[in-house]
């Protein structure tokens, strides 16, 4: 059920995200057209990034979680 919660507060903040694998794989879009395919872990941290980082738009949340991945 968390998962859920993450994979719909992120289409909140206006990332595509599709359920690839029951719950296993997920195909995240952000709003610029950068994709990426995440695990559970990796879209958990990615929700708790955006969290983090609230006060900025996706586009700036985007650049920095890309940033901060590299």
């Amino acid at each position: 059920m968390l998962v859920q919660q993450h994979v719909q507060y992120l289409q909140s903040n206006g990332l595509e995200v599709t359920d690839m694998k029951n719950q296993e794989v997920f195909w995240v879009k952000f709003p610029t057209g950068y994709r990426i395919i995440m695990d559970q872990q990796e879209l958990a941290k990615l929700a708790q990034f955006f969290k983090l980082h609230e006060d900025k738009g996706p586009g700036v949340i985007e650049m920095l979680y890309r940033v901060e991945k590299n």
